[in-house]
């Protein structure tokens, strides 16, 4: 469970692949306005806060202070409200699942799932984020830039209960970057792509263990 459990909590750095081709020029129709700025801040929060649902693939980096580092690739898909579900594809097989009461975790190269019940372990302030749980009220702006090459406008945001994040808008104002660092220096970055937005099957969220596979119940309550 040890490396699972990094790996999920370590899930808040992204950056979606390359915008239009070169050619295009960017324009940012609130560029010059510093309330109007805020304003498309604001109007991109309250945006991804309305929509019932998302799917995307990720490829996520870790780089680690000691020089070493770690890629990791896989499908993200959200429900509202509370369900969730982070499949890694590489470098090894391995899921979460939340229905919105509880949580497994299962690795098929170990035969074994994990039954949680504790969202708070592994639904860290990002995930809220992307759930629709955080409002523009439980942030606050510390710096803003932007990423002419790219196409985007960042923000490094104070999210309640979370170190801050920088947080990549495309200037659709979908969410298309978020970049954490933790306390040890360690950074995090993953990249979304090939995103709908049309509410993924609630089937998405529900698993049965296959049979022969070790089952833990992990909850404080049985």
């Amino acid at each position: 469970m040890k490396r699972a459990v990094m790996m999920l909590l370590a899930c808040i750095g992204l950056a979606v692949g390359s915008a239009d081709a070169a050619k295009v020029e960017q324009v940012w129709p609130l560029d010059g306005h510093e309330n109007e700025q805020g304003d498309f801040f604001k109007k991109s929060i309250e945006r991804m806060a309305a929509l019932p649902g998302f799917q995307c693939h990720f490829d996520q980096m870790m780089v680690f202070t000691d020089g070493g580092g770690q890629r990791y690739s896989g499908d993200l898909a959200v429900l509202k409200p509370k369900r969730f579900r982070w499949q890694y594809e590489k470098p090894y097989e391995q899921f979460y699942i939340s229905d919105g009461y509880g949580i497994w975790h299962y690795e098929p190269d170990l035969m074994q799932a994990e039954r949680l019940d504790n969202l708070e372990a592994v639904d860290p302030a990002v995930m809220k984020l992307l759930d629709g749980r955080i409002s523009t009220a439980d942030l606050k702006v510390l710096q803003k830039e932007n990423a002419s090459g790219q196409q985007t406008r960042r923000y490094q945001v104070s999210i309640k209960g979370s170190e801050p994040v920088w947080l990549g808008f495309s200037r659709h104002g979908d969410l298309i970057s978020i970049e954490r660092q933790d306390l040890l220096g360690n950074r995090n970055r993953m990249s979304l792509s090939k995103c709908s937005y049309i509410a993924p099957s609630e089937n998405l969220f529900s698993f049965t263990p296959p049979d022969g596979v070790d089952v833990l119940d992990m909850r404080s309550s049985k």
